[in-house]
């Protein structure tokens, strides 16, 4: 049996009104006004209609074109189902006219409520983003960072150089999927990330997978180039990577002799690079990370940094002799710190580590780097690809990240490279206002624990090769 075809201008009334409303909303990027649009929408004419159809719904009414439609998928949960042109099926045309309708008529409601102001689709977006922060800015206690510009931070990051074993594009997704558990269930809003992790693996898979809440997070990066024009190029390609136009902190990294420091801080070294960039907004603060603690001190003492990143460490500082030289000239010159290793029994061996390939060159690492990790070897752990030894047990590991957290001076943590430990640190502390505090009692249970152990700390103060442990 032929359906009949319906008149016209009856036809496109309602749906020419719809369109108008609809390509609007669909235009707007916050998706909180949609949701809102679809509970009022649902409420009077469909209850039991889906939020993915409803959007589907928009966009099908923003394409229509009066004399034919574009072709269009079935609605996933079969609530509505239409054809792809309204000539063949009265149905699909008594569809169209019904959503047209339902859509101006809910749109309608909205503009005409009291409790909205001028553009109030806009002013709910705003009201809804700033109700529904991700991350909850309120999940970790925050400590101050950046004591210029009395920048604090939550006391926990994000270990991007996990990301670094996903060099395969097509991985993209596994990134999207670790960040987005961060940001989303833990409510981690403190990145950091640098070339070197995986030769630029980790800042390309955390650009596009950290831009839906960029806003949001504070995040850090680095250079491992010591010159004004290694280091300039490099941060382009940074905030290439990253997907962004400026960092929140730029550090120089892995500073360990005094080359790098009379480099850095010397004519045409990196140093200039980093203010010239801070001068033009690309960068908000300077910061490096060291495995020296007679280095870190002179970049603190230099005044030109605000931040820094050292190896707190329970085993390297107590068995080390490392750390605590450097908390307290940052605490003298006002520079917060980042405890780095802080999950971290020990060094490797040949026995409990694998050697890492070097190959003939890199793209994102300095050629001195590649040196330096051909005369001292980097091993790292087969189950957690760190280049030490982490504490696996989680009630030791929690012991580990909380006695450094409870160092003077220590700002925040970044935990293992690996998404297996990062969980248990975060319930560790997340929903708390203050960092729980370490008993005496559990010290002493820490100290006799590694005493029994046969373990060479990551960082000591022995040799030079005990400021060796890649980056």
């Amino acid at each position: 049996m032929q359906s009949r075809k319906l008149p016209p201008m009856f036809f496109n009334g309602w749906i020419k009104k719809a369109q108008c409303v609809a390509k609007c909303v669909v235009g707007i990027q916050n998706f909180e006004p949609l949701k809102r649009i679809f509970t009022c929408f649902s409420t009077f004419y469909f209850p039991a209609l889906s939020i993915e159809s409803f959007t589907k719904i928009l966009t099908m009414t923003a394409a229509i074109d009066y004399g034919s439609f574009n072709d269009c998928e079935s609605s996933k949960d079969n609530h509505i189902r239409s054809s792809s042109r309204p000539s063949s099926s009265s149905t699909a045309a008594l569809a169209y006219i019904s959503i047209g309708s339902a859509i101006f008529a809910s749109i309608l409601l909205f503009l005409l409520s009291p409790t909205t102001h001028q553009l109030p689709l806009l002013n709910m977006a705003k009201q809804d983003t700033d109700n529904t922060q991700i991350p909850d800015p309120s999940a970790y206690p925050h400590r101050l960072f950046i004591k210029r510009t009395n920048t604090t931070i939550p006391i926990l990051g994000f270990p991007s150089v996990a990301l670094a074993r996903l060099s395969d594009p097509t991985q993209q997704p596994l990134a999207n999927r670790a960040v987005h558990h961060a940001v989303e269930d833990l409510q981690i809003g403190y990145f950091d990330v640098a070339p070197e992790y995986g030769d630029g693996v980790a800042q390309e898979r955390l650009g596009p997978a950290l831009q839906p809440y960029r806003d949001n997070v504070f995040l850090a990066a680095k250079t491992m180039f010591r010159t004004e024009e290694g280091s300039k190029q490099d941060l382009e390609n940074t905030l290439r990577a990253l997907h962004t136009d400026h960092l929140d902190l730029y550090q120089f990294h892995s500073i360990s002799t005094q080359d790098d420091v009379d480099t850095i801080l010397g004519p045409k070294g990196a140093m200039t690079t980093f203010q010239k960039a801070k001068a033009e907004g690309k960068i908000h603060a300077i910061g490096f990370s060291a495995h020296s603690e007679p280095m870190a001190i002179q970049m603190i003492q230099s005044g030109l940094v605000d931040t820094c990143m050292f190896p707190i460490n329970f085993v390297s500082y107590h068995y080390g002799g490392v750390g605590q030289g450097v908390l307290d000239a940052a605490l003298a010159h006002g520079v917060g710190v980042i405890a780095l290793k802080s999950g971290a029994r020990g060094r490797l061996t040949t026995q409990s580590g694998e050697a890492v390939h070097v190959p003939q060159t890199f793209h994102h690492i300095p050629e001195w780097k590649r040196q330096e990790m051909i005369h001292y070897p980097v091993l790292t752990s087969p189950k957690y690809y760190t280049w030490y030894e982490p504490e696996d047990d989680p009630v030791e590991l929690n012991k580990l990240v909380l006695w450094a957290l409870n160092q003077k001076g220590v700002t925040a943590v970044l935990p293992p490279g690996t998404m297996d430990l990062l969980d248990g640190i975060a319930d560790m502390v997340r929903g708390k206002s203050e960092v729980p505090v370490l008993s005496e009692e559990d010290v002493e249970g820490m100290m006799r624990r590694y005493e029994r152990m046969d373990i060479v700390p990551i960082f000591h103060n022995r040799s030079v090769s005990g400021t060796k442990v890649s980056t």
